[in-house]
């Protein structure tokens, strides 16, 4: 059993979504035009209130089924949704976010713990060649704080580390495992600034500006949970 297991988030942590989600927006208006790139949006933003995390197929049927053909031919649609599915992924990695996990998984095993729809997330993991970097170990839930004994169960470990650049979730983290989990906050992307933002807010057991500040971490600043730097 690995002394250390390390909880690693994909978007806004390894892989600047903001950036991503800013060219295929604009990618999108070359594609559909104005109107229909926004009621797109619309329509992310609606199934996300629902299912509280983000599902980019389902917002795209929604838009096909929603949407007369003669407005939006299927020919365009398609190329629409190939958008998502070509997308470099690979380009859009934070600095040392490959070098950072090559080095954490010399402390201990690395296993990338994300939200998100299980089909388009999981070919974002797979493009940006995250998934290889830790060894196919990828876990994908609607709502990862739910799953931790899950997640414990598929890779136990000693000690747990999660990475993340929502504070609201590692909080949920740590009030269920307490001292058994290290949390760490990546202070990236608008979640990140956002949660900085609220009164009260959870502060994490290490925080850095960087992803690729954690290759200076060695295994026994992993264990020294509790101490705030």
């Amino acid at each position: 059993m690995p002394a250390l297991v390390f909880w690693i988030d994909v978007d806004n942590t390894l892989l600047n979504n903001d950036h991503v989600k800013a060219e295929l927006e604009s990618e999108l208006r070359a594609v559909l035009g104005e109107v229909l790139t926004e009621r797109f949006w619309s329509l992310y933003e609606a199934v996300r209130h629902e299912r509280g995390v983000v599902d980019i197929p389902q917002a795209l049927a929604r838009l096909r089924a929603q949407t007369p053909l003669q407005e939006l031919p299927e020919v365009t649609f398609r190329h629409a949704c190939a958008l998502f599915e070509q997308y470099p992924f690979a380009a859009a990695l934070y600095p040392e976010a490959r070098e950072t996990l090559e080095h954490l998984s010399r402390l201990g095993l690395t296993v990338i713990v994300s939200d998100g729809d299980h089909l388009f997330q999981a070919e974002k993991i797979v493009n940006s060649h995250l998934a290889e970097a830790v060894g196919g170990r990828v876990l994908i839930y609607d709502h990862k704080e739910r799953h931790l004994e899950e997640t414990m169960g598929r890779y136990p470990g000693e000690h747990y580390v999660a990475i993340d650049d929502r504070l609201d979730l590692l909080a949920a983290c740590k009030s269920q495992l307490g001292e058994r989990l290290t949390t760490v906050f990546v202070h990236q992307g608008r979640h990140a600034e956002e949660g900085l933002q609220r009164p009260g807010h959870y502060q994490a057991d290490r925080s850095v500006e960087a992803i690729g500040e954690l290759r200076r971490y060695e295994a026994a600043d992993f264990l020294l949970a509790g101490s705030n730097h």
